[in-house]
Formats: C-alpha cells, sequence, structure tokens
C-alpha cells in the first residue's frame, strides 16, 4: 500500500458509520471493539501487488466462497461455484447484485477498512468494512489504484478478525515462492 496520509481513527469510524448507515455511534461494536487499541491509521492507494496480499475478514461465512483462503482474489474466482453452502450462495448473490448495480450506472463507495501488523504496509490486509466491495472491485479490475483505510498494530496477528489471514498468508507465500 502507498500510504497518502495519516488519518485520525475518528475519520475511520465516521467513514465506516456513513457507509453503512448506521445511526447509532455503537455501531459493528462486535469488531470495532475487539480490535488492538494502538492502531495507527492511514489512508493508502491499493497498488498492483497488494491485491495478492488482500483478505476477507476472518469470518466462517467465507470459508466455503474462498475455498478455506480468505483471499479476495480466491472468492472472485469461486464467485460462480456451484454451493449448497447458505452463506456462499448469500454473498454470491448480493456481490452479483452490486456488479449488475455498478453496470446498470451504479456508484459503490470504495474506501474500504483494514488491517495489517506490518509497519511498512506491506501487508497482508484483512478487510473489516467493505468485503463484498472489495470482490466486486476486483472482479471490474479498479481495486488497484483505490483508495483504502489501513490501520497497523503488531498486535493484529493475534485479533479474532484476522486469524485466518494469517492462517493462509505464509501458505500463499511458500506456494508462490515454490
Amino acid at each position: 500500500m502507498r500510504p497518502v496520509k495519516l488519518v485520525a481513527e475518528k475519520e475511520v469510524w465516521e467513514h465506516w458509520q456513513r457507509v453503512e448507515k448506521h445511526l447509532s455511534p455503537d455501531f459493528r461494536s462486535d469488531i470495532r471493539y475487539s480490535l488492538p487499541e494502538d492502531l495507527t491509521w492511514f489512508l493508502c492507494e491499493v497498488q498492483p501487488h497488494d491485491v495478492d496480499k488482500m483478505f476477507i475478514i476472518s469470518s466462517i461465512d467465507w470459508s466455503d466462497i474462498s475455498g478455506g483462503t480468505f483471499r479476495i482474489a480466491d472468492v472472485a474466482a469461486r464467485l460462480d461455484y456451484p454451493s449448497t453452502n447458505v452463506h456462499t450462495v448469500r454473498i454470491a448473490c448480493d456481490i452479483h447484485d452490486k456488479l449488475s448495480f455498478l453496470s446498470s450506472g451504479g456508484n459503490l463507495d470504495s474506501q474500504f477498512v483494514s488491517i495489517t501488523d506490518s509497519p511498512s504496509l506491506f501487508g497482508p490486509f484483512t478487510l473489516l468494512e467493505g468485503n463484498r466491495r472489495s470482490v466486486t472491485s476486483f472482479l471490474r479490475n479498479t481495486l488497484v489504484g483505490s483508495l483504502i483505510y489501513v490501520g497497523y498494530s503488531p498486535a493484529v496477528v493475534n485479533n479474532k478478525w484476522s486469524r485466518y489471514t494469517y492462517r493462509h498468508f505464509l501458505r500463499h507465500i511458500r506456494r508462490i515462492r515454490g
């Protein structure tokens, strides 16, 4: 990720709240309150080499559609695989609806919220907000160049929302390097 600027956490939460149209200041406390308290937030531009290091939030409902990897690229590749998994069907339908909406001239927010343990912002990155929209952007080849929020903390490795990211990232790197 190419950092564009340092941002206050308040900006990130206000953006998230606006995108999901939450009125309560306690929105998405299930995710936000379990994050490390020492996150440093940046607005970053997605670079071509970042895409393979971008992962969906570590929520079990993404396991089947990602083939167990939780990588955005794998969700995109498996989007039309037949499945009887209720989560896969729901997620795939929602992503297809977003693609249709965009094809008909609609517009979706492309500033996602992610976290990493990498002080250099090299990745891997776990998306907390914008998981389906990120897959949609990947499929439309608009992910590279988009601006997203990235929170950095070494403690991200131990966070429940990024647990599958770190489990599968090392396997992915080993597979690429042979």
